[in-house]
């Protein structure tokens, strides 16, 4: 028997040393129900969705931070430790719900929310160069450009913003994320369109061998805050990173069959995770909306991923959080921010006509889940001390990177 099983038996470590933590309202899991109630309204114009979507909303500011921004609401490792509570720029999609609620609402009461998240970024945009302007991902667990996706979120978010709140200054940053974003993909020999790599490559705080991640599910989630910017508030480079960034991840759909989490089993296995894995859908289906001449394309490769999800990870109430692509699902329990977002994705496929009344059925009985769950569960990539000692010791023991 190799020492690491007898020590570390992985059955061992996930339902005793790495038990999940409970999030209460993390903020993910209610502005993606905010976004898939918008979606179902624009969809069905049934009252009962922008009551929900109000009732999204409301709880939406009431977790916003003192400073204007948005935290997930639990501990966990991005390069650097984020703690419960500190605003984060990946969190910034919130703002980008906030004003689509407005835009259809005319509800008033989120005007301050609104203008307080959109100052958070105004306060923590950084000019990298003389036409660039990036965000940190964690300012205040460091002020240095460490992930890319955090100035994506952020420009999505301003470009539903500046649609509707013209601002100069906020308009000269969200041109600059864009220049940014812009000129840090890169083109692979074997693959059409770019990437993003995870890590900013002249980043000295992560290591060589982290520097190589390449994460598929935060691209297209990338895509999806782009595209939707871009609808609002278009810019040439934006509409090239939306269709690059969308082109190389349908060549690993067609080269795969089934995305993958990154571009190294390493990370997260053979495993799907549904909350990043529907997110691919969602971004195919509004890439769809900005790059006209592939329009079929993506809604084709949106509606294979929903497929496989309503026949995997589809149990008549709920998704499941994680299908090993062998089928067999260990782990039943509800996740309510995965649920939130697979929610939120075959809301917008239902906007989009795609299985309008099967989907939208599903969508009834997700959001219900989601409701008595309270937008509160347990949470998988949640840490304290516990977990980050013994996943520190795991890796020590497996040898992991």
């Amino acid at each position: 028997m190799k020492i690491a099983s007898f020590l570390f038996p992985m059955h061992a470590i996930k339902k005793i040393l790495l038990k999940p933590l409970t999030v209460d309202y993390c903020s993910q899991t209610v502005y993606r129900t905010l976004m898939g109630c918008i979606s179902l309204w624009d969809a069905t114009r049934d009252k009962k969705w922008m009551f929900r979507a109000s009732h999204a909303a409301k709880i939406l500011m009431e977790i916003q931070r003192p400073d204007g921004g948005f935290d997930n609401g639990y501990d966990y490792n991005f390069g650097f430790l984020h703690k419960k509570g500190e605003s984060l720029s990946s969190e910034l999609v919130g703002l980008l719900a906030l004003v689509e609620y407005y835009k259809r609402s005319f509800d008033e009461s989120v005007i301050y929310s609104i203008k307080n998240a959109a100052n958070w970024i105004r306060k923590n945009s950084i000019r990298v160069s003389e036409y660039e302007y990036a965000i940190p991902y964690g300012p205040y667990s460091s002020k240095a450009i460490i992930v890319l996706n955090g100035t994506s979120f952020a420009a999505g978010a301003l470009g539903s913003y500046l649609s509707v709140f013209p601002d100069e200054e906020l308009e000269k940053i969200y041109l600059g994320f864009i220049k940014f974003l812009h000129n840090r993909l890169n083109s692979s020999h074997d693959n059409m369109g770019k990437f993003w790599y995870y890590f900013v490559q002249d980043d000295n705080s992560s290591s060589n061998h982290q520097r190589d991640k390449v994460d598929f599910y935060h691209q297209m989630q990338q895509v999806e805050v782009h595209a939707y910017a871009e609808l609002n508030f278009p810019s040439k480079d934006q509409k090239t990173i939306v269709q690059l960034a969308s082109d190389f991840v349908l060549h690993k759909q067609n080269e795969l069959g089934l995305i993958p989490y990154t571009n190294s089993k390493e990370y997260f296995g053979s495993e799907i995770h549904l909350w990043g894995f529907s997110s691919c859908a969602a971004g195919f289906i509004m890439a769809s909306k900005s790059i006209i001449n592939k329009s079929n394309e993506y809604r084709q490769c949106a509606s294979k991923i929903l497929d496989w999800i309503k026949k995997n990870a589809w149990n008549g109430n709920y998704f499941y959080n994680i299908v090993p692509t062998d089928g067999i699902i260990l782990d039943k329990r509800l996740y309510v921010r995965s649920e939130a977002w697979v929610f939120s994705v075959f809301s917008l496929a239902v906007k989009e006509n795609i299985s309008f009344d099967v989907y939208l059925d599903i969508c009834e009985k997700s959001y219900n889940t989601i409701l008595h769950a309270d937008f509160s569960g347990i949470e998988n990539h949640a840490t304290n001390n516990r977990i980050r000692f013994f996943r520190g010791l795991r890796k020590i023991v497996l040898n992991i990177k």
